[in-house]
């Protein structure tokens, strides 16, 4: 016993000196910063709309941070050759689960996203998405397979596939982000400008062309840009409010439980949580919340062009942008600077499938960032 003691100590004592602390101390801030929000500004209005308890709400974020932290935790003491064989099973596994939702998914408003796991209702995408940024990584960085225009045709073969499948839901927001994580990723590999440009505007023309010729699968969307564009020809109340709860919260807040807008938006502790924070803390917490990811970003992106291994940077690279480019898509609908896709803020928002899935994100990147990956 003793000595399976002095193991484990040695082993995150190990785990401890190897990791990148300051990336790991911006991925702990703001899963604290969201266990915080959760209890002081989200808590009780949730409780009352669904659970029917003052603490339920709570416990739940409070343990979906903890299942997260362990996640983030295992995933990060992985050497590399168990990230590529682990990544790649549950790659496999997550393409079926996208699969399989289109048959047994669980409909809420008009899509199939969620699978019902009976103690939660999980949302296979995102745990797809990490895993699908590894293997891209390891396809452009695999030389065997043929020259870079041969892999970055299977790459985009296998991008086709999740596209196809996260439109047949449909999902066009989680299509759009893997779009733009997966040309981050051939834009570093070394391919040439005019190539990517033409391969970017084939994907998104036929991002547009789905839309165009099949409208009332994607009726929602329409709806959704045309009310962006036009207040007046539909309900926008969500993102009129969380914009106006901005403006009255001020730069430092109108005060702890002082906020209305959870009262009035629906989705507020998930795709509006920002709204609820800038209300009672202000303009102030928003900026320090993006400036931590922004820091995240930086450091990521400033490590991995130090980085001689092609997969590890191609994969650091693209995660970082995965992870980015949601932040700001949250953002800027928060803002009203974009269309509403109900897209979470990584480990700011409640939902269990989101903070899971950031969880193996950030564990990917600790893992490749240490200092003994092997």
């Amino acid at each position: 016993m003793e000595q399976l003691k002095k193991y484990k100590f040695l082993s995150i004592h190990k785990w401890w000196l190897e990791i990148d602390k300051f990336l790991f101390f911006l991925i702990l801030s703001l899963i604290l910063l969201g266990i915080f929000f959760a209890f002081t500004s989200t808590s009780s209005i949730v409780a009352d709309k669904i659970y029917k308890n003052d603490f339920v709400f709570v416990l739940k974020f409070l343990s979906f941070s903890l299942l997260s932290l362990t996640i983030l935790f295992f995933v990060s003491t992985l050497s590399l050759k168990n990230l590529k064989t682990l990544s790649i099973v549950f790659f496999l596994l997550s393409i079926i689960l996208l699969f399989l939702v289109l048959f047994i998914g669980v409909e809420v408003k008009g899509s199939k996203r969620w699978i019902n796991l009976f103690i939660l209702r999980f949302q296979p995408i995102e745990l797809y998405k990490p895993f699908l940024i590894i293997v891209i990584a390891m396809i452009l960085s695999f030389p065997k397979i043929g020259n870079l225009n041969v892999r970055i045709i299977l790459s985009l073969i296998i991008l086709g596939i999740s596209i196809f499948l996260l439109l047949s839901q449909p999902d066009v927001g989680q299509s759009f982000l893997i779009a733009i994580s997966w040309i981050s990723i051939v834009f570093f590999s070394g391919i040439a400008f005019f190539k990517l440009f033409f391969i970017g505007f084939l994907i998104l023309s036929v991002l547009a062309l789905s839309l165009f010729f099949f409208k009332e699968k994607f009726f929602y969307i329409f709806k959704r840009i045309n009310v962006f564009f036009d207040p007046t020809k539909g309900d926008n109340l969500q993102a009129e409010r969380a914009l106006e709860a901005i403006k009255q919260g001020g730069f430092l807040g109108r005060g702890i439980g002082e906020g209305i807008i959870k009262d009035k938006v629906p989705e507020a502790h998930t795709d509006f949580v920002l709204a609820v924070i800038g209300e009672e803390f202000g303009i102030i917490t928003i900026l320090i919340i993006f400036i931590i990811s922004s820091l995240i970003l930086a450091r990521l992106y400033a490590k991995s062009f130090y980085e001689n291994n092609n997969f590890i940077k191609l994969s650091v690279l693209g995660l970082a942008t995965l992870y980015y480019t949601q932040c700001i898509i949250n953002i800027g609908v928060t803002l009203r600077l974009l269309p509403n896709k109900g897209m979470t803020y990584p480990f700011i928002s409640y939902g269990g499938s989101s903070m899971i899935g950031s969880a193996i994100l950030f564990g990917l990147v600790l893992s490749m960032t240490s200092k003994n990956r092997q």
